[in-house]
């Protein structure tokens, strides 16, 4: 007599699912996975929690999360960039990018490179020709260790420049340092394009350092920029808030992370739910998990050779 063969999974088992924030309440990536947690619980018909373990600049969830069971029941719905990419690289983490099973970059900060409005640059390759015509005295705001500072010396080098070339001016604070570029104490500021809006009349974007543009921003991407050049880099991107799972987890249990995987998607592309996290000021993006891993492990890389900087 032969055995019944076991049945495929089509649906979520039966059993809660929690969400592991590596960060405190309150802040975005609590926020982001609150609101898939409420969402995403109806599409699986299962209850989703969400717990916050905070400390060591995400390391402590982080390792929290790796040693809860891997069939299913524990997510890592955080930033799940950079904070586990500087977790190895700074802090010397026992884990590394391979444990873990990225599903999906919901929600990025993407830094834009933009000149105060009153210069007459319309584009990086004129500004870029300027640095060259007048080495240190170009003005260059952005914050210490951000992607932003990082970004900069990408774009330097993709132009054969040095640092010492400009003048990099840093600023405590964002909005310190876009305040500068407004008020013209600096020529150019590389930070997140989200939080420039606010100064979109004083300023001038030239590019955003990002794989695909951003419908605030009348502006082409880096590699856009430079592959007329015949170069291309890979830019450092920002807080990138979104869900992990364990890499055993997906290696055990293919058809769960599949369930999972198309669950996330569906309530991502579901216009009433797009509608009430940007109602929330929540992003939406549905990278998958092929685009969410090449993007952390290349950045993974950038991190690595700029990794005093990024201190």
């Amino acid at each position: 007599m032969s055995l019944a063969p076991a049945q495929a999974e089509t649906k979520w088992p039966d059993q809660q699912i929690t969400f592991v924030v590596a960060l405190g309440p309150g802040g975005s990536a609590d926020r982001t996975a609150r609101a898939v947690a409420q969402r995403l619980q109806q599409e699986l018909d299962v209850p989703i929690r969400v717990i916050n373990q905070k400390g060591g600049g995400g390391h402590v969830g982080q390792t929290y999360f790796l040693n809860m069971p891997d069939d299913g029941s524990f997510f890592l719905a955080s930033s799940i960039h950079p904070y586990i990419s500087n977790a190895i690289l700074q802090v010397g983490a026992d884990y590394s990018l391979d444990d873990f099973a990225f599903i999906n970059g919901q929600w990025t900060d993407v830094d834009l490179f933009a000149l105060n409005a009153d210069l007459p640059y319309k584009s990086p390759d004129e500004f870029m020709a300027a640095i060259k015509e007048n080495p240190g005295k170009m003005r260059i705001s952005v914050v210490p260790g951000s992607t932003g500072y990082i970004n900069t010396l990408q774009l330097l080098e993709a132009y054969d420049l040095k640092e010492d070339d400009v003048n990099i001016v840093t600023y405590e604070s964002g909005s310190a340092a876009r305040t500068a570029a407004a008020g013209g104490q600096v020529d150019m500021t590389v930070l997140g394009a989200d939080g420039s809006i606010s100064i979109a009349e004083y300023i001038r974007p030239l590019a955003i350092a990002s794989d695909k543009r951003v419908p605030d921003w009348d502006a082409p991407t880096l590699n856009e920029v430079l592959a007329k050049h015949g170069k291309k880099i890979a830019p450092l991107v920002g807080s990138m808030r979104g869900i992990a799972a364990r890499a055993s987890f997906k290696e055990k249990y293919p058809e769960r992370f599949e369930i999972f995987t198309k669950a996330y998607k569906t309530i991502l592309t579901d216009p009433a739910f797009i509608a009430d996290l940007k109602k929330q000021g929540i992003g939406s993006d549905w990278l998958g998990p092929e685009l969410t891993t090449e993007i952390i492990k290349s950045n993974f890389e950038t991190l690595k050779r700029f990794k005093d900087i990024a201190k």
